[in-house]
């Protein structure tokens, strides 16, 4: 084998090594394996929210209601969201044990034609210190009810 030959190769594998990433779906520790005693924990009742079908050009939101089911003060630090059309709003009282907060998440429809799939990180003082809320719609041209 020549050298350029055995350079190509292994540069090769390496790019296979490289892109190979593990297949993850859901959560794989849950949060009452990794929180410790006295620490804020937050559990949304749901993370999911389906708008369904929605026209071009309409904004729609959907309140994310969570409890501090842990022994600490829960304190949301930030939210980012995956695309500008996705906008984030929440408690910024801090949240006592055992009580409730709302995350409201915004979506604009305007030129984002067919199936959309959106998410805002909430990031707080919790163990993991991130939680992924994801919305999803359909939509539909404006002027498709005019046939």
């Amino acid at each position: 084998m020549t050298p350029a030959f055995r350079f190509s190769i292994i540069v090769c594998l390496l790019m296979v090594l490289v892109s190979c990433k593990p297949n993850v779906k859901g959560n794989v520790t849950s949060v009452k394996e990794i929180s410790t005693p006295g620490q804020a924990q937050i559990k949304f009742e749901t993370d999911m929210h389906d708008f369904g079908e929605v026209i071009e050009g309409e904004k729609v939101s959907y309140s994310f209601k969570f409890t501090n089911i842990g022994k600490g003060p829960l304190v949301i630090t930030g939210i980012a969201s995956s695309c500008g059309c996705t906008v984030g709003e929440y408690t910024h009282d801090t949240i006592k044990s055992g009580k409730q907060g709302d995350v409201i998440v915004s979506f604009d429809s305007w030129n984002r034609l067919g199936f959309q799939q959106k998410s805002v990180t909430v990031n707080s003082n919790t163990n993991p210190s991130f939680q992924m809320l994801r919305i999803k719609a359909t939509v539909i041209p404006a002027n498709s009810n005019n046939k």
